[in-house]
């Protein structure tokens, strides 16, 4: 009855506040760019039955990451520990690491603890540095803190499957973030390169697209140039 109590809550607020088709507009130029209309309700919809309000998302206190016809919910660590919080959240260990010889970060181990009915449940996650490490920002100023919060992430998803699957933090998610620009992004030089119509369009796109895009599609500028001479 309670859970009926919650959905019906959720299914109330959900319509009222999408009911607004500049609400909607907004949401899909910004939080949920590359959504479909349908895929972005069903990502609302389903973080507000996971404890976020509307707000959350208009503010990008959580967001979604498109991935093919699914996608995954961006949050914090603070708002990621709330939610373990109300759902028996009973501790967790200090961030365990192992280094190489030469001090780098080899992986990192977080337990958190959860009480079901008064047992307690530990429950640990060890993630390996070089799959989430971008070499840049925090990764490079704070590496220590950053992998922490991805192996604690990672064991409050297991301690928490039901309140936290599809849920990740932006550390974790950083990396495979940039690989996706990226590609999109040379997609996008592509597309401008054959789109050229002249010797001084095609020169000038070349200018513009940055070196690592360059030495991808040095093949396909010479042969355009070839065909524009």
């Amino acid at each position: 009855m309670e859970n009926q109590s919650q959905l019906e809550i959720v299914q109330k607020e959900y319509k009222k506040e999408l009911k607004n088709p500049e609400t909607i507009k907004a949401l899909l130029s910004t939080t949920f760019k590359n959504f479909s209309l349908e895929l972005m309700q069903k990502a609302v919809f389903e973080g507000m039955m996971r404890g976020f309000n509307f707000k959350d998302f208009l503010e990008k206190n959580v967001y979604a990451i498109k991935y093919g016809e699914t996608y995954s919910l961006i949050t914090s660590i603070d708002f990621s520990r709330k939610i373990a919080m109300r759902s028996g959240l009973a501790g967790k260990s200090e961030p365990k690491f192992v280094e190489s010889e030469n001090g780098k970060i080899i992986s990192c181990s977080v337990t958190v603890k959860r009480n079901v009915d008064g047992n307690i449940g530990d429950y640990t996650a060890t993630v390996y540095f070089d799959e989430y490490d971008t070499a840049r920002n925090l990764w490079i100023t704070k590496p220590h803190t950053m992998i922490a919060k991805v192996a604690e992430m990672h064991a409050l998803r297991s301690a928490f499957p039901e309140e936290m699957a599809k849920q990740y933090i932006e550390e974790e998610m950083q990396k495979t973030t940039t690989s996706a620009i990226e590609a999109e992004n040379f997609e996008e030089f592509k597309k401008k390169l054959e789109e050229a119509k002249t010797l001084a369009e095609l020169k000038s796109v070349w200018a513009s697209i940055p070196q690592k895009a360059k030495a991808e599609f040095k093949k396909l500028a010479t042969k355009l140039k070839t065909k524009l001479q």
